[in-house]
């Protein structure tokens, strides 16, 4: 592994981390159903071109993009495994939790995304018309129109690019939309444990997300790991062996499993890590997989029809 320490995992110079085995997994992939650049077919084909033999699609909110992916991946020997990211929030901490296995089209998890899409929605035409009052002049049908998907602040960055109003999507959100820009305002999220708990209802199994995002961390894991989580990334986009180091110890304090991905939205940002650049070992889909047998008595939300 590399020695050079992660700095921000938004940070356009940090150089991409390559592991010492070989990329054959990679568990947290975003698309046009969500905040991606690329439609589920798209992305695809691109990993198809890669040493990839087991992805997930994690899009935000959204399960939209898994059948299009899975029929692009038809015939070959990728497996996609169904799965989502969702946002959370407890005390100062905002958690993002992946669910991995889950069976996508159940009708209790499409009733909670639809509730989370109606937010999203409402948050952003809020903050479309707080950039308005700025002098910015946006619409709510032209950020529709880019995201395709369920709308997130990307897409508003997107729109204010497009006019020239910022330089980069970056300097949308240090500008403007960040977590402490002008025009931000956040939507209501659900605590950890009830994200989770929407997870194993579809039969999935909970990663912790981009761990280095987390305020209090183990004041977080904590309930979460009496809930049932399974694992939490440690393999992570940009994450250097010393963050790596801190994430491995803390999966075995709490008995997680290590995970990660890429987290790509094919945004095209400089030194973006792509699919198959990097990614955790060989055998963490079927860890997880293993789990997700466990916690659902042999019936998780997807079982693929191939080992992993």
């Amino acid at each position: 592994m590399s020695d050079d320490a992660s700095v921000s995992r938004y940070e356009p110079n940090a150089k991409p981390w390559r592991p010492d085995w070989p990329v054959e997994v990679d568990l947290h992939l975003h698309t046009t159903a969500s905040d991606g650049t690329l439609s589920p077919t798209e992305l695809i084909k691109q990993i198809l071109e890669t040493s990839l033999k087991t992805v997930a699609i994690t899009d935000h909110d959204s399960t939209s993009g898994i059948d299009e992916a899975m029929g692009a991946a038809a015939g070959t020997d990728l497996v996609v495994i169904p799965g989502i990211e969702f946002g959370s929030e407890i005390g100062s901490s905002e958690v993002h939790l992946i669910g991995l296995f889950i069976d996508h089209r159940s009708d209790p998890l499409q009733d909670a995304l639809e509730r989370f899409r109606q937010q999203r929605i409402e948050a952003a035409q809020l903050m479309i018309r707080k950039l308005n009052d700025m002098g910015m002049d946006i619409t709510w049908e032209r950020v529709s129109e880019l995201a395709e998907g369920a709308v997130g602040r990307p897409h508003i960055a997107r729109a204010l690019l497009e006019k020239e109003y910022v330089g980069s999507i970056r300097e949308a959100f240090d500008r403007f939309i960040g977590n402490d820009g002008p025009a931000r305002v956040p939507r209501p999220k659900f605590e950890p444990v009830e994200a989770l708990q929407i997870v194993h209802a579809a039969g999935g199994v909970g990663i912790v997300a981009h761990p280095r995002t987390v305020n209090d961390l183990e004041f977080v894991l904590s309930p979460l790991v009496e809930a049932g989580l399974a694992g939490i990334e440690v393999y992570a986009e940009k994450y250097g062996s010393d963050h790596q180091q801190r994430y491995v110890a803390l999966a075995e304090k709490y008995d997680l499993i290590p995970g990660g991905g890429t987290d790509y939205h094919a945004f095209g940002s400089e030194n973006e890590v792509l699919p198959g650049m990097s990614g955790p070992p060989p055998d963490t889909a079927r860890k997880l997989l293993d789990a997700a047998m466990r916690i659902h008595n042999g019936k998780p939300g997807f079982l693929p029809d191939r080992p992993i």
